[in-house]
């Protein structure tokens, strides 16, 4: 199984529209997929309740609120069949919750908006989980997403300098556009939309998607077979019991 924390301390940055994107695209691809929402505003448990039975599933994991009689390793298991755990993280994370979300995470993607707020934000919070990593990332891989990007401005230039300076590498740069506002608010990932609306979206999360894809297997469509008979197996069993 491997684990994707989208994280930055600074609110307002685009977490939980990269979590759900990238977890539409590996449940689309066959992989058995988890959300696990960290905010308390559970925006990615809300979005996940709008998608429809027909979608590629995605499993939910509730890392907030603690459930009786579930000890906490128990409430964040993702379950045998789950390949990819997304994690969508709130904003403020410090001390012992960024602790526990680093710790475990093999991938971490850093999305940054390219306002002056945003970059002096990152910087104290890059810099402070450069000094977390420094001898603890015992092969996770770390990267930066520049999020709602205007190319030209000196602030995403101050960006990619930002990443060269901490030797993080800046993976993607994603447009600012309505297809991901309406994409939340319809249960979807823009890799589910019409592509004639969602090509250029599509074309700058390609390298996102490249990168993962260097530390997680392909899989194969017998796997990918094998993997929806044993879910539908399960689901059938638990309707069976709980009738």
């Amino acid at each position: 199984m491997h684990s994707i924390v989208v994280l930055n301390a600074k609110g307002g940055c685009g977490k939980t529209t990269i979590a759900t994107t990238l977890a539409c695209y590996f449940a689309g691809k066959g992989y058995g997929t988890a959300l696990m929402d960290y905010d308390p505003q559970s925006s990615s448990g809300s979005w996940l309740a709008m998608r429809t039975p027909d979608q590629p599933k995605i499993r939910s994991i509730d890392a907030i609120r603690p459930k009786v009689g579930l000890t906490r390793s128990w409430q964040l298991y993702s379950g045998s069949e789950t390949d990819v755990v997304i994690m969508d993280t709130p904003a403020g994370v410090a001390g012992g919750q960024l602790s526990d979300v680093f710790n475990r995470a093999d991938t971490i993607l850093i999305p940054v908006m390219t306002t002056i707020i945003d970059l002096q934000a990152a910087e104290k919070f890059l810099e402070e989980l450069m000094r977390m990593a420094r001898h603890r990332l015992h092969g996770k891989r770390i990267a930066i997403i520049a999020n709602r990007v205007r190319m030209r401005t000196s602030v995403y230039k101050a960006i990619v300098g930002l990443a060269d300076k901490l030797g993080i590498p800046l993976i993607a740069t994603l447009r600012d556009t309505q297809n991901y506002s309406i994409a939340m608010a319809s249960g979807m990932g823009i890799c589910e939309m019409k592509p004639g609306a969602t090509s250029k979206d599509m074309k700058q999360w390609q390298p996102i998607f490249e990168w993962l894809m260097k530390d997680i297997p392909v899989k194969t469509q017998t796997e990918v077979t094998q993997q929806a008979e044993a879910s539908n197996w399960t689901a059938g069993n638990n309707r069976l019991a709980a009738s």
